[in-house]
C-alpha cells in the first residue's frame, strides 16, 4: 500500500495518454516517465486522456513489463493494472499501432521503482490502568528497514478507520467507559509513503475494587466514652484501605488519615457528626470511596434530685428522693458507687421515686445518671446524700433526796446523766406522758438537765426523760422514772389526855393508839421533835418529871407514828401531876 500525503490520501495513479498525431506518450496526471510504487500496490495505467477523453478509435495498444503482473492477463487496450509484488526497478511500455495503415509507434517507457514497505514499528502495551484512570498514551518507534518514522494509528486490523496520521504517539480521546481490552494498530511508512504492517497495540483497562462495606454500622459514641472502632470488609477478602475525613474524589491529594489498614478508630472527642470516606487499593486500582457518619453523641443533662440530702434519725421513715429530667426524659439509674471511677457498677435501683433502705446510722451518697432513650448516652453523674444520724442513749436520772417523799415534803429535784458514750448534747426533755407511745407529746421541760414535779397532793406520777442532740435533732430513747407522794400516818391518839399523876407518885405509862401494834410510835420532848425521848406504843417519863406537891406541874411530849418512811403529825400528850391535898389542921375543941 502506498500513500502520497501524511494525511493518507490514496496516490496518485500514472496515467498516460498517446497521441500518434505527435507521437508521444502523455500522463495526464503525470507525465513523467518515472513512478515509484509500493511492493504490493496494484497500479492502473491508462492511455485516457482525464480532459480529451479516450485516443482514436482505430488505434490498438500493446503493453509489456519487465516486472510485476499484468491483472487479469490483460496487456492490451488502453488501461492496464499492474500487480507489483517485487522490489525493484521496472520499465512499463506500451506500443501504438494504426489499425489502418499498420503504422506503429515508438514505445512509451515507465520507468516504476517498486519500494519495499516499512517494517512494523516497534510499539508495546502500556502499563494497564484501572477504570476511571486518565488514558495512557502508547508510542510507537521505527521498526527499521524502509521506516522513515511516519506513523499512523488505526481502531481497526483492516486499517480502515485512520484515528491519528503521522504521529509517534496516542492517547485515545474518549475515557473508556468500561474495564476491558481495547486495541490499536499502529503503522509506520517508508519516504515514499509505503506503508509496512501494523503492530497491535493492547490497552488493558482494569475494574476497580468494589466499594468496601463497614461492619457494625451505624458508629456512635457518647461523649467522653471510647470511640468505636471502624472496621472494613472487602468482597476481594483483601485489607488493603485508605481512611479519609474529606472526600477523595473532591479533593486531589486528600490527605490520608490511615493506609493499609481494615480497620481505624477516631480521633474526634467534641459532641459532633463527622464524616469519613474509605477506599479499597487493590494492586494500582483504588475503588470508589464508601462514606460514613461517626456521630458523638452529648450526654443529657444531669438529672436534679429533690431533696437533694434527706436527713434522718435512726429508726425513722425517710422520703423519697423525687427526679426531675435534665431534658431527656429518659431513664434513670441509681448506684451507691460513682459509676464514673467503678466501670461496670451495677444499678441498685431505678426510676424516680426512690427510697432510701439503709437502716443502720451513716452517711450514705447515691449516684444518679439519666440514659438518654434516643443515644443511649449517659448524664453526669447528680450526687444525693441520706444519713441517718444515731440517736442519744438512754440517760439517768437521779435525785438529791428520794423518789418518794411524804406528803408535805419538798419536791425533790431530779437530775438527768448521758449514758456513757451517748451522741446527745446533753439536752434533757422531760414528759408526763411517755414520748415512744406519744410522738407528738410536749415536753413539761425540755433543754434542761434538772427538772421539779409541781405535785402536792398524794400521788403516783410516771415521768419519762430523753436526751436530744441539738445539732441533729435526734432524741432518744426515753427512760422511765416515778415519783411517789405518800400520804401520811394518821396522827395517834389517846383516850384520856392529859394523863393524871398524884405527886409523889411513880409515873405512869403514856400509852395512845397508832398504826398496829404501835411499835412505830416515836417520843420527843420537844415541840419541834427534835429530841427523841422513846419509841414505842408506850412511854413513861422520867422520874425527874416529879413535879411538886403544891402546885400542878405538866409535863409536855409529842409522839408521831412512823410506820414507814413518812411521819404522822404529832399528838401531844401531857403529863400532869397533882399537888397532894394540904388539910387544915384539924380543929378540935
Amino acid at each position: 500500500m502506498k500513500t502520497k500525503t501524511k494525511q493518507k490520501i490514496l496516490k496518485v495513479v500514472a496515467t498516460c495518454i498517446l497521441f500518434l498525431g505527435n507521437s508521444h506518450l502523455m500522463a495526464q496526471t503525470s507525465s513523467l516517465s518515472t513512478q515509484t510504487v509500493c511492493v504490493g500496490d496494484i497500479e492502473p495505467y491508462t492511455l485516457v486522456d482525464p480532459v480529451n477523453g479516450p485516443p482514436t478509435a482505430n488505434y490498438s495498444y500493446q503493453w509489456s513489463t519487465t516486472g510485476g503482473t499484468f491483472i487479469g492477463g490483460i496487456s492490451i487496450g488502453d488501461n492496464i493494472d499492474i500487480n507489483w509484488t517485487t522490489v525493484g526497478v521496472y520499465t512499463v511500455t506500451v506500443v501504438a499501432t494504426d489499425n489502418i495503415t499498420g503504422c506503429e509507434d515508438s514505445p512509451i517507457d515507465v520507468v516504476v521503482t517498486v519500494e519495499d514497505l516499512a517494517n512494523p514499528p516497534l510499539a508495546s502495551n502500556p502499563a494497564p490502568i484501572c477504570l476511571g484512570d486518565p488514558n495512557p498514551q502508547m508510542t510507537a518507534a521505527t521498526g527499521g528497514g524502509t521506516g522513515n518514522g511516519v506513523f499512523n494509528w488505526y481502531a481497526d486490523n483492516a486499517l480502515t478507520t485512520l484515528l491519528q496520521a503521522n504521529s509517534s504517539t496516542y492517547t485515545d480521546p474518549i475515557s473508556y467507559p468500561i474495564d476491558n481490552t481495547y486495541t490499536y494498530w499502529v503503522t509506520e511508512e517508508s519516504v515514499n509513503g509505503c506503508e509496512g504492517t501494523a503492530t497491535l497495540v493492547s490497552v488493558i483497562v482494569t475494574p476497580l475494587p468494589l466499594a468496601p462495606t463497614l461492619i457494625g454500622l451505624p458508629y456512635e459514641a457518647c461523649f467522653g466514652l471510647t470511640n468505636p472502632l471502624f472496621t472494613a470488609t472487602s468482597a476481594t477478602g483483601a485489607s488493603n484501605f485508605n481512611w479519609y475525613n474529606v472526600d477523595p474524589a473532591v479533593t486531589s491529594g486528600a490527605p490520608q488519615l490511615a493506609t493499609g489498614i481494615a480497620s481505624y478508630t477516631s480521633t474526634e472527642i467534641n459532641p459532633n457528626t463527622y464524616t469519613y470516606w474509605l477506599e479499597e487499593e487493590v494492586g494500582s486500582c483504588t475503588s470508589l470511596a464508601t462514606s460514613f457518619t461517626f456521630i458523638i453523641n452529648p450526654p443529657p443533662a444531669s438529672p436534679s434530685v429533690t431533696p437533694l440530702i434527706i436527713t434522718i434519725c435512726e429508726g425513722e421513715t425517710p422520703q423519697d428522693f423525687v427526679v426531675t429530667s435534665g431534658g431527656a426524659n429518659g431513664t434513670y439509674d441509681w448506684y451507691n458507687v460513682d459509676p464514673v471511677i467503678n466501670i461496670g457498677a451495677v444499678a441498685i435501683g431505678n426510676g424516680t421515686p426512690f427510697t432510701p433502705t439503709q437502716v443502720a446510722t451513716g452517711i450514705y451518697d447515691y449516684w444518679l445518671t439519666e440514659t438518654n432513650l434516643t443515644t443511649n448516652c449517659v448524664s453526669a453523674t447528680t450526687t444525693a446524700t441520706f444519713t441517718i444520724n444515731e440517736l442519744p442513749l438512754l440517760p439517768s436520772v437521779a435525785t438529791s433526796t428520794f423518789f418518794t417523799i411524804c406528803l408535805g415534803d419538798l419536791n425533790p429535784t431530779f437530775t438527768a446523766s448521758q449514758g456513757i458514750g451517748s451522741t446527745g448534747t446533753s439536752n434533757f426533755e422531760w414528759y408526763d406522758v411517755d414520748p415512744a407511745i406519744n410522738p407528738l407529746a410536749i415536753p413539761i421541760a425540755n433543754s434542761v438537765n434538772t427538772f421539779t414535779p409541781t405535785q402536792t397532793g398524794v400521788s403516783f406520777t410516771n415521768y419519762w426523760v430523753t436526751e436530744t442532740n441539738s445539732v441533729t435533732g435526734c432524741e432518744g430513747p426515753p427512760v422511765l422514772f416515778i415519783f411517789t407522794i405518800i400520804d401520811l400516818p394518821l396522827i395517834p391518839t389517846i383516850i384520856v389526855n392529859p394523863v393524871e399523876v398524884c405527886f409523889g407518885l411513880a409515873n405512869p405509862q403514856l400509852s395512845p393508839i397508832g398504826s398496829g401494834t404501835g411499835a412505830d410510835l416515836i417520843w420527843y420532848d420537844d415541840v419541834l421533835l427534835t429530841n427523841q425521848v422513846g419509841t414505842g406504843s408506850s412511854f413513861t417519863p422520867p422520874a425527874s418529871t416529879a413535879g411538886n406537891a403544891t402546885t400542878v406541874t405538866t409535863y409536855p411530849y409529842w409522839v408521831v407514828d412512823q410506820p414507814g418512811t413518812c411521819i404522822s403529825p404529832p399528838l401531844q400528850v401531857d403529863l400532869q401531876i397533882n399537888p397532894l391535898p394540904t388539910p387544915g389542921p384539924i380543929w378540935h375543941n
